[in-house]
C-alpha cells in the first residue's frame, strides 16, 4: 500500500530515481557495526559463501548490500542487493517477484556491463522455479537482447538457463551441448587461474543432473563425485546438498539401493534448512520409489504422500513425481479404500493439468524466440572468428541446427504414426470369442503378422517333432494354456511353463518354434497383448486403470516392458490406443 501512495504522489521523482523508494524485504533492519566499515566485495563474498548453504543468512547479507548501496547511492551495488535478495527469495519459494520488478524498473535505461540484461535473467528463474516456462523463456530472450557483446560470462549463463528450459521439455539431448558449452567455459577460466569456484562448481552440477536425465548414471556419478571434491577443495557449498542428490538419485538407477538410501537421507536436512521445497517433494518421491524397489510398501507409501504434500503445499509440480500417484492410487485400490483412492486419482488429473498448461507449446516457443535470436548472435560472432581462419565454427553450428529441427520432426511425425496405428487398431472389429485351432492364435491382433503353413513348412526343422511320444499331449496342454489365460500369470518363463507341461525346456522351445512359426518370448508377448487389445476395446473399466495396473494385470513386471511389447507387436503405445478407443 505504500509503495502504491508514494508511486502516485512522487511520479516525477520516482521517474528520475527509482530505487529510492523500493523497501528491503526485510524491515527495520540496520547494518551492525561489524560490517558497516566493510567493503561491497566483503559483504558479497560473505552472501555467496551462505547462498544455497543457510538461506536465511543469505538474505541479511543481501539486504545489507541493498542498504550499503543506498547509503553510498551507488545504483550497481543497489540493483546487485535486489537481484540477490530475489535469488534467495525464489529458493525459498517466497516471492521474489517485487524485487525482480523492482530491479527491472530501476536498470531500465541502464547500459552497462552487467544491467538491464542482469534484471530479466532474475525475473526468468523467478518464472522458471513457479512452472512458468513460457513467462520465463520471454525473459530469458528480452536478457540475450539486452547482452552486451563483450560480457561472456553473462551470455554463457543465459544459455545454461535456456539449457534449463529444455530440459522441462524432455529435450535433453538439445540440452546436453549447452550444458556442456557452459561447463567447458568455466572449466577454461580455471586452467586460466581465473577460477569463479561458484559458477564453476554450478556448471560441474548441472552436468551431473543433465546425465542423470539422459540415463547416462555413470557420468551423472563421475560428475556428482567431482562437484563434491571441488567443494571442499574450494571451500564453497552452495551446491553440496544437490550434487549429493544427484549422486543418490544416479545410485537408485544403478541398482545400489542402501547407498542411494543413506545419501539422499543425508541430503533431507539441507533441503528443509534451506526451504528447498521442490528439491525435497522430488527427494521423497525416490526415497519412496527405493522403499517399492526394496519391496517395503507401506514406508514407500509414506515418502509418496509426503512428496504430494509438499506439492499441493508449494505448487510444486515436477513430471518426475507423476507415477508416485498411480503407486497411491492402487496401493488404495488394493487396500479397497475409495477415499484415498479418490483423493489421488484427483490429485493426479489436477498435477498433469498444471504440467500441460506450463509446458504446451513451449518447445516451439524456444525454437522461435531463443534459437533464433541465439542462431543469429552466434552467427556475428562466427563472422568476427573467419578473420582467424576458425570457419569450422559456422558447419559446426548448421550441423547442430540441422539436427535440432531433425528431432523435433522426427518426433512429430513418429506421435502422428501412433495416432493413425491406434485409430486403426481401435476400428476393428472385436474379435469373437470361440476356441482357437493350434495353429491360428497367433493371429489375433490385426497388426501382427501371421505366417502361412507354407511359410512354416520352409522354416521347419529336418526333425520331425510330431514323432515324440508327448506331442499331442503338448499341443492339448498349449491350447489349454492359451483357452484358460494362464498366460497373464507373471514371471511365466520357458523353464517353468516346461515343468508344468512335465517336458524339457529345449523340447518345448523347439515345439513353440515350430507350431507358432516364433521364439517363446514372442508368442508370450503376442498373446498377452493379443489379450488386452481386445479387452480395452470391449470393457471401459479397464481403460481407466493406470498404464502399470494395466501392465500388472496381464502379467508384466513394470509398464516399460508391458509399453515395449505393445509398441513393437501393434506398431502404436497402449496410451495413444485407449486414448483412440475414448
Amino acid at each position: 500500500m505504500l509503495f502504491r501512495i508514494m508511486k502516485k504522489i512522487h511520479l516525477i521523482v520516482f521517474t528520475a530515481f527509482p530505487f529510492f523508494f523500493f523497501a528491503q524485504s526485510i524491515k527495520g533492519l540496520h547494518i551492525p557495526d561489524s560490517l558497516k566499515n566493510k567493503s561491497y566485495q566483503y559483504i558479497e563474498e560473505a552472501y555467496n559463501k551462505v547462498f544455497q548453504v543457510d538461506n536465511d543468512k543469505a538474505e541479511l547479507f543481501a539486504n545489507y548490500i541493498l542498504l550499503k548501496g543506498k547509503k553510498e547511492n551507488n545504483k550497481d551495488i543497489i540493483f546487485d542487493g535486489y537481484y540477490n535478495i530475489a535469488r534467495v527469495k525464489n529458493l525459498k519459494n517466497e516471492n521474489g517477484h517485487p524485487y525482480a520488478d523492482s530491479l527491472i524498473a530501476a536498470s531500465k535505461n541502464v547500459k552497462n556491463y552487467d544491467y538491464p540484461a542482469k534484471s530479466h535473467i532474475i525475473k526468468g528463474i523467478l518464472f522458471n522455479n513457479e512452472g512458468r516456462y513460457k513467462e520465463a523463456l520471454d525473459e530469458y530472450t528480452i536478457a540475450i537482447n539486452h547482452n552486451r557483446t563483450e560480457n561472456k560470462e553473462q551470455f554463457f549463463y543465459i544459455n545454461k538457463l535456456i539449457a534449463i528450459l529444455k530440459t522441462a521439455t524432455e529435450e535433453y539431448e538439445e540440452a546436453l551441448p549447452l550444458f556442456l558449452k557452459y561447463y567447458e567455459y568455466e572449466n577454461d577460466k580455471v586452467k586460466a587461474g581465473n577460477a569463479d569456484a561458484k559458477n564453476y562448481i554450478a556448471s560441474i552440477f548441472s552436468l551431473a543432473n543433465i546425465y542423470t536425465k539422459c540415463k547416462d548414471y555413470k557420468k551423472s556419478t563421475e560428475f556428482a563425485d567431482l562437484g563434491l571434491v571441488e567443494c571442499k577443495k574450494y571451500n564453497n557449498y552452495s551446491n553440496y546438498s544437490y550434487l549429493l542428490m544427484i549422486k543418490g538419485i544416479s545410485l537408485f538407477y544403478l541398482k545400489d539401493l542402501p547407498a542411494s538410501y543413506k545419501i539422499l537421507q543425508e541430503v533431507e536436512k539441507g533441503l528443509v534448512n534451506n526451504k528447498d521445497y521442490t528439491n525435497l517433494g522430488v527427494l521423497y518421491y525416490y526415497l519412496g520409489k527405493i522403499k517399492h524397489a526394496a519391496h517395503s510398501e507401506n514406508e514407500a507409501i509414506e515418502f509418496f504422500k509426503k512428496a504430494d504434500s509438499i506439492s499441493f503445499m508449494f505448487k510444486t509440480f515436477e513430471p518426475v513425481k507423476r507415477d508416485g500417484y498411480e503407486f497411491l492410487i492402487d496401493y488404495y485400490k488394493k487396500k479397497g479404500d475409495l477415499k484415498n483412492q479418490l483423493k489421488y486419482i484427483n490429485n493426479l488429473i489436477y498435477s498433469d493439468s498444471v504440467i500441460t498448461i506450463n509446458r504446451k507449446n513451449l518447445s516451439k516457443e524456444i525454437l522461435k524466440k531463443y534459437d533464433t535470436p541465439l542462431l543469429m548472435k552466434e552467427k556475428v560472432s562466427v563472422i568476427e572468428k573467419l578473420n582467424n581462419q576458425k570457419t569450422w565454427l559456422i558447419a559446426a553450428l548448421l550441423f547442430i541446427s540441422l539436427l535440432f529441427i531433425f528431432i523435433i520432426r522426427k518426433n512429430r511425425k513418429k506421435i502422428k504414426e501412433y495416432e493413425k496405428q491406434a485409430k486403426v487398431l481401435s476400428e476393428k472389429p472385436l474379435m469373437a470369442s470361440v476356441p482357437q485351432k493350434e495353429t491360428k492364435i497367433e493371429s489375433i491382433a490385426p497388426v501382427i503378422h501371421a505366417e502361412t503353413a507354407s511359410e512354416r513348412k520352409e522354416k521347419a526343422p529336418k526333425s520331425d517333432l510330431s514323432t515324440h511320444p508327448k506331442f499331442k499331449i503338448l499341443i492339448e496342454k498349449i491350447e489349454q494354456f492359451e483357452k484358460s489365460k494362464s498366460f497373464l500369470t507373471k514371471n511365466i518363463t520357458l523353464d517353468s511353463l516346461s515343468k508344468d507341461f512335465d517336458t524339457n525346456r529345449d523340447y518345448l522351445s523347439k515345439l513353440v518354434n515350430e507350431v507358432k512359426g516364433k521364439n517363446f518370448s514372442q508368442y508370450l508377448n503376442e498373446l498377452r497383448i493379443n489379450y488386452i487389445v481386445e479387452e480395452l476395446k470391449s470393457n471401459e473399466k479397464i481403460r481407466k486403470h493406470t498404464i502399470a495396473a494395466i501392465a500388472d494385470d496381464i502379467g508384466y513386471n513394470n509398464a516399460e516392458s508391458f509399453t515395449n511389447a505393445f509398441k513393437k507387436i501393434t506398431g502404436t503405445l497402449p496410451s495413444y490406443y485407449i486414448k483412440a478407443l475414448h
